[in-house]
């Protein structure tokens, strides 16, 4: 029987909860851009999340923003905010900035682009001018 070898991935990507970047680990599938509602090349990525069995399809129209890093245990999101202080038992953390504010994804940039080497795809709309 041959051994099936699967790819293992971090996706980061735009969400639209406050404008924040998510991080999801799992294996990948396939990746690309592809045809979604007015957008003839939307940028899409295939996986199996990290202890799951069920695939998802993350895809991307305006103003994508998504990175496709090979490996697991990548940056972390939470990285972006303050280091937190601790209230009767509960740790709260602090943004830099206010809620849907570009400057947590130019930070994010800033941070992820020290691992270029690690990048399977990228599809940044700032960064490929789309």
């Amino acid at each position: 029987m041959e051994k099936v070898i699967r790819e293992k991935i971090t996706v980061y990507y735009s969400t639209e909860f406050m404008g924040s970047i998510a991080k999801v680990e799992g294996y990948l599938i396939e990746h690309g851009r592809r045809k979604y509602a007015q957008y003839d090349d939307a940028p899409f990525v295939k996986f199996t999340p990290r202890k799951k069995r069920k695939p998802i399809c993350i895809l991307k129209g305006y103003k994508p923003y998504l990175l496709i890093l090979k490996g697991w245990d990548n940056v972390d999101t939470q990285g972006l905010y303050s280091e937190g202080r601790t209230e009767s038992n509960v740790t709260i953390r602090e943004g830099r900035y206010a809620s849907f504010d570009d400057r947590f994804k130019t930070d994010f940039d800033a941070k992820i682009n020290n691992y270029k080497h690690l990048f399977l795809a990228d599809y940044r709309a700032e960064l490929a001018k789309v």
